[in-house]
């Protein structure tokens, strides 16, 4: 919100893909907390989502996550590949498993960001996480179903995250100085 792909915006969801999916909220230029409860994006429930970790049915996790789309590959395929860039990389060479997983990943993230948009009015949504990597082959397909589960409400920038593996820790370092600098 700082330094990152959503300076200068009020109302961004920060969704980090990697092995799970975690999520920040800002509202009004505010993280939204819920006593420490929001951002739990992962484990919100989609359609076509599967048995999760956490004791649910359906989590976003467990069909839109890097690990997931790796992991459903495998399966369905019988061959294990150490990622979702390998999964990516069969889709787009026209391997019909590879498309499927990564359609499955998109459709679910993207009834995920839909869902936000309409409750929180959010004016962009940042995807950061070793999935982002993906670049155009995750976010240009994401952002046509997203435009596509809404109608009059506004739709979101899609962004990739720009700090890379450094956002956390300058967002902590960050924080640590605001609470200094606190009267």
């Amino acid at each position: 919100m700082r330094f990152g792909a959503a300076r200068g915006l009020d109302d961004v969801v920060v969704i980090i893909v990697g092995t799970g999916i975690a999520g920040a909220v800002f509202c009004d230029g505010k993280r939204v907390l819920g006593g420490g409860y929001a951002g739990e994006l992962g484990h919100a429930q989609v359609p076509g989502g599967l048995d999760c970790t956490c004791g649910l049915r359906g989590c976003l996790e467990t069909i839109g996550s890097a690990g997931a789309i790796a992991r459903r590959y495998s399966e369905l395929t019988g061959q294990t590949v150490p990622g979702a860039r390998e999964v990516f990389a069969a889709a787009a060479a026209g391997d019909p498993a590879g498309r499927r997983v990564i359609d499955d990943a998109i459709t679910a993230l993207a009834f995920s960001i839909a869902q936000l948009v309409a409750i929180l009015g959010t004016e962009a949504v940042v995807i950061g996480g070793g999935l982002a990597q993906a670049g155009a082959a995750l976010l240009d397909p994401l952002r046509l179903r997203v435009k596509q589960n809404l109608s009059f409400h506004r739709h979101p920038v899609l962004l990739a995250a720009q700090m890379g593996q450094d956002a956390g820790l300058i967002g902590a370092a960050l924080r640590a100085r605001g609470l200094l600098d606190a009267p």
